[in-house]
């Protein structure tokens, strides 16, 4: 049994090596088939699981004003862990936070511009994506030995602008204390140099920060100066001077009736604010009278009037390379109804946008000449110093430089003697125009009674124009004509301007008050996100105290000692309003402002010269009823101011057109 047993036994480990050398062979079998006959399938396997391709994002290019001061930055950069290749960090930072933020605009989280310029030249700031190859193991660890196939990125271009960051910060600081002074809903103002057609400034208000979109106001971001279309009123009157007397139908010295304030046009009655019998041409600009500008519309033919007002650029865009830029509208000459020429003639049923009107203004500014406005001034590559100028281009002579010569001189006379005198500097001339108009309601078409745009074109030096300015202002509370409401600030810009070391344009006069110091984000600095510093004036001098409800006496008394500038207006012996306002500081080279009036209990308030809706709410508020006649501001009142209230009495308002 034992000898049979071992046989047993050997017959089993025979077996079992039989058995393993199977094994073996397939095995060996399995390893040859994937080694040599697969190889290539399981190398291509391998390979897509541990080769990706990397996306290598470009360097953003920066913004730039025309001194190379930062205005649009990447807010850092990051590297992969061994050093190889570059990714961005997305985010973008304004180191001057809100300084022309609807102007540059935004750039969303996928790198992509959202608005302003970074939406329009998107494709030169962003540049254009590379891509690599390289080798990670199962931990996403990097294997620099490997060799990739890479394409580089392409890092976007740097965009110069036109802008200058000191006017910049000059026009949004007088634009926002201004519209805060009338208590108005919105504005714009620009800066334009008529001879190349350069945007030196744009400012809009309110304002809008690109560093925290998030808590800007939902419209704060439009462009108004490019997007808003209203009717330009009294503004308009330069253009229609300009075809009148490129056209020799008129000469500035030729009289003509403005029939005291008022009078008949197509069954609808004009009023003109400032009242004039005969006067010249040029008087009739200086004063802005409504009526003779109508009155002279009418001496051309309406297609010959409709060619100029298209050749001045109205009815189209200007072509700036801004988005959501509108056309404004200008109806054709056979959609003109009996009254539509006299009418644009002083700037109603037309509507522009403020990029046109200054524009246009430009035109007469630079000998007649219409540039097209220009706010891209150069691509640069990277950080060379080398930069592919975006030339200045002419767009057609508008008039004869004799035609733009008489009109300046014109204009100049509103700024002398007409509806602007309280601009005007005996050391430094300007021109300009003012404008009043009211706001058209865009559902009915109807005018909306009580609400205006008030703005103000301006020109300086008068002699010879190297700065052109537009301000707008949309619906002022108080001060709502063209010359007390935007002018102002228009002067403010000026006032600044003049003082500037090193100017754009050649403002200069030696007599000049010192301006507030403009305080800037040093250019180039290397800011984090969210570390910038706003743009700000230095304020000076001590809290300004509330002297509202006081005597005007006392109010001297109270701030001469102070030594403050002290200017009063209208008529009365109370201060009714103050501006800046109670505990705001004076800034150099201010004035305090106090509106006087008075308050009589039980007699007739005076509301001549308001809106018809302050009018309302201060007669109704009596318990007075009202009647009122035609459009625009309260000309007339009856009974007149002062006169004794009687239970259920009728106040009636005389209503006419803004000059």
């Amino acid at each position: 049994m034992g000898y049979g047993g071992g046989a047993v036994a050997n017959r089993r480990i025979i077996t079992l090596g039989f058995f393993f050398a199977l094994v073996w062979i397939f095995m060996l079998g399995r390893v040859f088939h994937v080694q040599v006959l697969e190889a290539k399938d399981y190398q291509s396997l391998s390979n897509s699981q541990s080769i990706r391709r990397d996306i290598l994002s470009p360097r953003r290019g920066e913004i730039l004003d025309r001194r190379f001061n930062r205005l649009a930055v990447n807010a850092d950069m990051r590297q992969d862990k061994e050093g190889q290749g570059r990714a961005w960090n997305l985010s973008r930072l304004c180191p001057n936070g809100a300084l022309a933020g609807q102007v540059l605009g935004n750039v969303g989280r996928d790198g992509f511009g959202q608005g302003g310029l970074e939406f329009s030249f998107d494709k030169e700031l962003r540049g254009s994506d590379g891509w690599r190859y390289a080798r990670h193991d199962v931990k996403n660890r990097y294997y620099p030995e490997f060799d990739p196939r890479a394409e580089h990125a392409v890092d976007g271009r740097d965009v110069i602008l036109t802008l200058d960051v000191r006017m910049q910060a000059i026009a949004e600081q007088a634009l926002e204390r201004g519209i805060l002074r009338v208590g108005a809903k919105r504005g714009t103002a620009i800066l334009v140099d008529p001879k190349t057609g350069d945007i030196l400034a744009l400012a809009n208000y309110p304002f809008y920060n690109p560093n925290s979109r998030e808590r800007s106001l939902s419209e704060a971001w439009k462009d108004l100066a490019v997007t808003m279309v209203y009717e330009p009123g009294s503004t308009f009157k330069l253009i229609t001077a300009s075809a009148l007397l490129e056209e020799n139908a008129i000469a500035p010295g030729d009289t003509l009736d403005g029939e005291d304030g008022k009078w008949q046009l197509a069954g609808q009655t004009i009023r003109d604010t400032h009242p004039r019998g005969r006067i010249s041409f040029s008087d009739a600009m200086a004063y802005s009278s409504n009526i003779c500008f109508a009155k002279a519309g009418g001496l051309i033919a309406a297609p010959t009037f409709y060619r100029y007002l298209r050749s001045f650029g109205f009815g189209m865009k200007t072509g700036i390379e801004l988005p959501a830029e509108e056309g404004g509208l200008l109806k054709p000459v056979a959609e003109w109804s009996g009254r539509t020429q006299q009418t644009i003639a002083f700037g109603h049923e037309l509507s522009v946008t403020p990029l046109q009107l200054i524009m246009a203004a430009s035109a007469i500014a630079n000998d007649g000449v219409l540039m097209k406005p220009r706010i891209v001034k150069a691509f640069r590559e990277g950080r060379s110093q080398d930069a592919e100028e975006n030339p200045s281009r002419k767009v057609r002579r508008v008039v004869s430089s004799e035609t733009a010569l008489k009109v300046m001189k014109m204009l100049r006379g509103v700024v002398d003697y007409g509806t602007a005198t309280e601009i005007k500097r005996q050391d430094f001339p300007m021109a300009g125009k003012t404008g009043t108009a009211e706001k058209i309601d865009p559902v009915t078409g109807k005018y909306l009674q009580g609400t205006f745009h008030s703005s103000f074109l301006g020109m300086a030096p008068a002699d010879s124009p190297a700065l052109v300015g537009l301000v707008m202002v949309d619906e002022p509370s108080q001060f709502k004509y063209g010359g007390q409401c935007a002018a102002p600030i228009w002067r403010e810009i000026v006032d600044r301007l003049i003082v500037l070391p090193d100017p754009v344009v050649a403002l200069s006069t030696e007599k000049a008050e010192p301006a507030g110091e403009v305080v800037l984000a040093e250019a180039g600095a290397d800011l984090e996100m969210g570390e910038y510093r706003p743009v700000a004036l230095k304020d000076a001098g001590e809290e300004l105290p509330d002297v509202r409800g006081t005597s005007a006496e006392k109010a001297r008394s109270l701030l001469s000692p102070m030594g403050l500038p002290v200017k009063f207006h209208g008529i009365g012996t109370l201060v009714l309003a103050q501006f800046p306002a109670p505990g705001k500081t004076l800034l150099p080279g201010d004035t305090l402002n106090l509106t006087l009036g008075e308050i009589h209990p039980g007699s007739m308030p005076d509301v001549e010269h308001c809106t018809l809706r302050d009018a309302l709410l201060r007669l109704r508020s009596l318990g007075l009823e009202v009647d009122y006649r035609g459009n625009g501001r309260v000309l007339k009142q009856e009974p007149p101011a002062g006169a004794a209230i009687q239970p259920g009495q009728t106040c009636i308002l005389q209503l006419g057109w803004m000059g």
